[in-house]
């Protein structure tokens, strides 16, 4: 396990632990130098836990999940998409426990780093409330790039669809199952924002200076849970439309072969009698009977095709 003192004031006490990785006996040390509830320890080795908000006697304990910038383009899974980081915070202390070090996370300690917790006031509550929302916000910023790469493939397949460069087959089944990943993906961070979304409005205090930090790390997590659930009904609307095209063009096939059949019927059956082998058929020793019988041939035709034509049965 790695241990980092990320911030650490005297006066008034305060200090801000990340644990990176730590084992189940390293966990149990530092909840009991910490007074850390037992089961928020066991929820920390979890990997696949959701975001939660959980109040203890003196300590408040919070899992968030933010997407991992390392993960694989077709991810849309829970564990596959997201990384957890679990806080535990209490009048004179954050600890941050996580299992790999996360881009974002790294930028905000070095921010802190440089200067920031000595602009934050005398109060540790102060302190606290600030370094808990700017959590909340860079975790949650961490869902806008991947929510605007859906949105500009989103943009992409509607503009190939309705140009109709999406063609039948091959490449019609890779576009579906695009577009069926991006759902999926879309879906999952909805869930998760929306859980963060009910974790913040738990967080929120009555009155006090946190509780206008916390309320704007509330309206941030809805803004981003209002944007994946527009990409959702956006997603749902393209795979809807997609299939409806498929159904259309399946359809369109189907109207030629019937207008083909339709065609041929009259001419199949006239061709059947005048197949059958009977003695007493005037037309068979006329002269101008197998001519006579192809100009009814045709004249059929072109009845069934004037009639199409004035129903409109054959436009495009």
């Amino acid at each position: 396990m790695t241990i980092r003192t990320v911030v650490e004031k005297t006066e008034p006490r305060f200090v801000w632990l990340d644990a990176v990785d730590p084992t189940p006996e390293e966990l149990g040390e530092l909840a009991a130098d910490y007074g850390l509830h037992p089961l928020a320890v066991n929820d920390c080795l979890d990997p696949e836990h959701l975001p939660k908000h959980e109040v203890f006697e003196n300590h408040v304990f919070v899992i968030l999940r933010a997407v991992d910038e390392t993960a694989a383009r077709t991810a849309d899974t829970v564990q596959a998409l997201t990384r957890k980081i679990a806080l535990f915070h209490g009048p004179s202390f954050l600890i941050t426990i996580h299992r790999k070090d996360q881009a974002w996370l790294t930028a905000l300690q070095q921010r802190c780093l440089i200067g920031l917790p000595h602009k934050l006031g005398a109060r540790s509550d102060g302190i606290q409330a600030h370094l808990v929302a700017q959590l909340f916000n860079a975790a949650l910023d961490t869902y806008q790039r991947p929510l605007e790469t859906i949105e500009t493939r989103l943009d992409q397949f509607d503009t190939k669809m309705f140009e109709g460069r999406i063609e039948p087959g091959a490449g019609f089944r890779s576009e579906l199952r695009e577009i069926h990943l991006v759902r999926r993906q879309v879906t999952l961070c909805k869930r998760l924002l929306l859980r963060t979304v009910d974790v913040t409005q738990r967080m929120v205090p009555g009155a006090g200076r946190s509780a206008t930090l916390l309320r704007d790390v509330q309206e941030n997590a809805e803004s981003y849970h209002f944007y994946a659930d527009e990409l959702l009904d956006d997603a749902n609307t393209l795979l809807s439309v997609q299939l409806a095209l498929a159904s259309h063009r399946t359809s369109e096939v189907m109207r030629v072969l019937t207008v083909f059949s339709v065609f041929f019927l009259p001419l199949t059956f006239i061709v059947g009698v005048y197949g059958m082998n009977f003695d007493f058929m005037p037309e068979l020793r006329h002269r101008w009977g197998y001519p006579g019988v192809l100009a009814f041939m045709a004249l059929v035709t072109a009845l069934i095709y004037l009639w199409f034509r004035r129903r409109g049965w054959l436009r495009g």
